[in-house]
Protein backbone atom coordinates (compact mmCIF):
# COMPACT_ATOMS: atom_id res chain seq x y z
CA UNK A 1 0.00 0.00 0.00
CA UNK A 2 2.79 2.46 0.87
CA UNK A 3 4.44 1.79 -2.50
CA UNK A 4 1.19 2.68 -4.27
CA UNK A 5 1.00 5.93 -2.28
CA UNK A 6 4.66 6.63 -3.10
CA UNK A 7 4.14 6.11 -6.83
CA UNK A 8 0.98 8.24 -6.84
CA UNK A 9 2.65 11.06 -4.92
CA UNK A 10 5.68 10.98 -7.22
CA UNK A 11 3.63 10.98 -10.41
CA UNK A 12 1.29 13.75 -9.23
CA UNK A 13 4.26 15.85 -8.05
CA UNK A 14 6.06 15.19 -11.33
CA UNK A 15 3.10 16.19 -13.49
CA UNK A 16 2.50 19.28 -11.37
CA UNK A 17 6.17 20.30 -11.53
CA UNK A 18 6.35 19.70 -15.26
CA UNK A 19 3.15 21.62 -15.99
CA UNK A 20 4.07 24.54 -13.74
CA UNK A 21 7.58 24.72 -15.14
CA UNK A 22 6.40 24.65 -18.74
CA UNK A 23 3.85 27.39 -18.03
CA UNK A 24 6.51 29.57 -16.38
CA UNK A 25 8.99 29.02 -19.20
CA UNK A 26 6.33 29.64 -21.86
CA UNK A 27 5.37 32.99 -20.33
CA UNK A 28 8.41 34.28 -18.41
CA UNK A 29 6.37 37.24 -17.17
CA UNK A 30 4.39 34.76 -15.02
CA UNK A 31 1.07 35.65 -16.63
CA UNK A 32 -0.06 32.05 -17.26
CA UNK A 33 0.19 31.25 -13.55
CA UNK A 34 -0.64 34.75 -12.33
CA UNK A 35 2.80 34.96 -10.76
CA UNK A 36 4.12 38.43 -10.04
CA UNK A 37 7.56 39.06 -11.57
CA UNK A 38 8.28 41.42 -8.65
CA UNK A 39 8.56 38.27 -6.53
CA UNK A 40 11.92 37.64 -8.23
CA UNK A 41 13.44 40.87 -6.87
CA UNK A 42 16.61 40.01 -5.00
CA UNK A 43 16.86 36.58 -6.63
CA UNK A 44 19.38 35.60 -9.31
CA UNK A 45 16.56 35.58 -11.89
CA UNK A 46 15.21 38.45 -13.99
CA UNK A 47 12.14 36.54 -15.22
CA UNK A 48 10.44 33.16 -14.73
CA UNK A 49 12.06 31.31 -17.67
CA UNK A 50 15.02 29.78 -15.80
CA UNK A 51 12.98 28.87 -12.70
CA UNK A 52 10.42 27.30 -15.05
CA UNK A 53 13.04 25.19 -16.80
CA UNK A 54 14.49 24.12 -13.44
CA UNK A 55 11.05 23.27 -12.09
CA UNK A 56 10.07 21.30 -15.18
CA UNK A 57 13.39 19.49 -15.50
CA UNK A 58 14.45 18.81 -11.94
CA UNK A 59 11.15 18.43 -10.14
CA UNK A 60 8.90 17.39 -13.01
CA UNK A 61 11.34 15.15 -14.81
CA UNK A 62 12.96 13.78 -11.66
CA UNK A 63 9.68 12.84 -10.02
CA UNK A 64 8.21 11.36 -13.19
CA UNK A 65 11.31 9.21 -13.62
CA UNK A 66 11.27 8.14 -9.96
CA UNK A 67 7.55 7.37 -10.05
CA UNK A 68 7.88 5.36 -13.26
CA UNK A 69 10.80 3.35 -11.88
CA UNK A 70 8.89 2.67 -8.66
CA UNK A 71 5.78 1.65 -10.58
CA UNK A 72 7.75 -0.71 -12.81
CA UNK A 73 9.86 -2.02 -9.93
CA UNK A 74 13.10 -1.09 -11.69
CA UNK A 75 16.54 -1.22 -10.11
CA UNK A 76 17.58 1.63 -7.83
CA UNK A 77 13.99 2.93 -7.71
CA UNK A 78 14.23 3.29 -3.94
CA UNK A 79 17.39 5.36 -4.13
CA UNK A 80 16.05 7.47 -7.00
CA UNK A 81 12.88 8.21 -5.03
CA UNK A 82 14.87 9.25 -1.97
CA UNK A 83 17.08 11.46 -4.15
CA UNK A 84 14.05 13.07 -5.80
CA UNK A 85 12.42 13.74 -2.42
CA UNK A 86 15.60 15.20 -0.93
CA UNK A 87 16.18 17.21 -4.10
CA UNK A 88 12.71 18.69 -3.81
CA UNK A 89 13.48 19.71 -0.24
CA UNK A 90 16.65 21.47 -1.45
CA UNK A 91 14.74 23.08 -4.32
CA UNK A 92 12.15 24.46 -1.90
CA UNK A 93 14.84 25.66 0.52
CA UNK A 94 16.52 27.60 -2.30
CA UNK A 95 13.16 29.00 -3.34
CA UNK A 96 12.48 30.08 0.23
CA UNK A 97 15.88 31.79 0.46
CA UNK A 98 15.46 33.60 -2.87
CA UNK A 99 11.75 34.39 -2.95
CA UNK A 100 10.59 34.31 0.64
CA UNK A 101 7.77 32.15 1.91
CA UNK A 102 5.18 30.97 -0.60
CA UNK A 103 2.43 28.54 0.56
CA UNK A 104 3.18 26.01 -2.20
CA UNK A 105 6.77 25.78 -0.94
CA UNK A 106 5.51 24.25 2.29
CA UNK A 107 3.22 21.83 0.45
CA UNK A 108 5.99 20.58 -1.83
CA UNK A 109 8.59 20.49 0.95
CA UNK A 110 6.26 18.21 2.92
CA UNK A 111 5.71 16.11 -0.22
CA UNK A 112 9.49 15.73 -0.56
CA UNK A 113 9.84 14.58 3.05
CA UNK A 114 6.97 12.10 2.65
CA UNK A 115 8.58 10.69 -0.52
CA UNK A 116 11.89 10.20 1.29
CA UNK A 117 10.17 8.46 4.23
CA UNK A 118 8.01 6.24 2.03
CA UNK A 119 10.96 5.30 -0.18
CA UNK A 120 13.09 4.59 2.89
CA UNK A 121 10.43 2.17 4.14
CA UNK A 122 10.22 0.41 0.78
CA UNK A 123 12.07 -2.91 0.91
CA UNK A 124 15.20 -3.21 -1.20
CA UNK A 125 14.78 -5.63 -4.09
CA UNK A 126 16.65 -8.87 -3.68
CA UNK A 127 19.34 -9.57 -6.31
Amino acid sequence: MSRRILVTLELVTGVTGLAGGVLLAAAPDGSLLRTDPATLAGSPFTDWSAPGVLLAGLVGGGFLLAGWRQWRGRGHARELSMTAGAGLGCFEAAELAWLGFQPLEAVFAVAGVIVVLLAWSTPRPQP
